[in-house]
């Protein structure tokens, strides 16, 4: 498998892209099993401070697999802040933070060991926050890739994104295919990321954005894999079994990597196999995205990580 992927570990030719919106400080906590319905009382946890939301995983992704990535998030001046702002500045992010009066935004994750989450949102910013138009106007008139986040900081640039060139990617997780939330962000969409957790009829969904313009639809099913749905096809990509640490950051990690496998000329199939071997050595590491991707993968890719025995996950 590491001949065909190795061409996706190069040093990428350079892009103008940028990630609005979603940066947190999170506490982690890890157990044996996640509680139930009942009080209890949970003994034997791990846990540890990291950084957290798919804005700064998909940033963290495109710097990991080479590109300069541009992160547009609020922060606020405080402990957390000042760690995210470290991070980016170790990670060769540039970071473009509005001031949120209300702070960073932080979250407890509860995490067991089969990968399963419950997310508690602790603080998570202001609703409305301000956004320094002017700060941001040229690196997204600037970009030819954007990653949109569906958060309360992206919403002010929607307008500014229709105005833009760019392809556009919006990941919108957990949506349940009414919520009124997303639908400017899809309506801003080129490609659609969605998980199937809440969706009756995911493939249905995915025809229906196919058939409004978009062109791809990529469909995450956890441990059961992905689909990329397109215009012309539908393809399948298979889960790659690692050891579960922590599953926080493989959805983004594998749309990065998706799209990064189909810039450098990949189809769906070879595509789909790397991102999903992006998403497997993320999910092998407690990073939110390990910054030795690239080795990471090309381990795998030789087997030296892969266990048919473990579990596996691919977003």
């Amino acid at each position: 498998m590491l001949g065909e992927m190795d061409q996706f570990l190069n040093q990428p030719a350079p892009c103008r892209v940028i990630v609005l919106g979603g940066a947190s400080w999170n506490l982690m906590v890890r157990m044996a099993e996640l509680p139930g319905d009942r009080p209890a009382t949970i003994q034997d946890c791990t846990w540890f401070e990291a950084a957290g939301s798919t804005g700064l995983g998909k940033a963290m992704a495109l710097a990991a697999l080479g590109y300069r990535p541009v992160l547009h998030a609020t922060l606020g001046e405080d402990d957390a802040g000042d760690r995210i702002r470290a991070l980016c500045d170790s990670r060769g992010i540039t970071l473009i933070a509005d001031k949120d009066p209300a702070g960073t935004a932080r979250h407890l994750n509860l995490m067991d060991h089969d990968g399963r989450r419950i997310s508690i949102f602790l603080s998570n910013g202001s609703s409305a926050p301000d956004v320094d138009m002017t700060a941001i106007t040229t690196p997204i008139l600037d970009a030819q890739t954007i990653f949109l986040g569906i958060t309360a900081s992206s919403l002010p640039l929607l307008p500014l994104l229709r105005e833009s060139d760019a392809e556009i990617l919006v990941d919108l997780h957990d949506y349940d295919g009414i919520s009124p939330w997303h639908a400017p962000f899809i309506a801003c969409a080129d490609v659609v990321q969605v998980s199937d957790e809440q969706l009756s009829a995911p493939s249905v969904q995915a025809n229906a954005w196919l058939s409004q313009g978009k062109r791809q639809v990529i469909v995450t099913r956890g441990a059961d894999g992905a689909t990329i749905h397109s215009p012309f096809s539908k393809t399948d990509v298979p889960p790659v079994s690692t050891l579960v640490k922590d599953a926080n950051g493989a959805g983004d990690v594998f749309s990065v990597a998706l799209w990064h496998a189909e810039r450098m000329g990949a189809g769906p199939d070879l595509a789909g196999s790397f991102a999903a071997l992006a998403a497997a050595a993320t999910l092998s590491t407690t990073d939110l995205v390990p910054p030795d991707l690239r080795a990471r993968i090309r381990e795998l890719a030789r087997g030296s990580i892969a266990d048919p025995a473990l579990g596996s996950h691919t977003a």
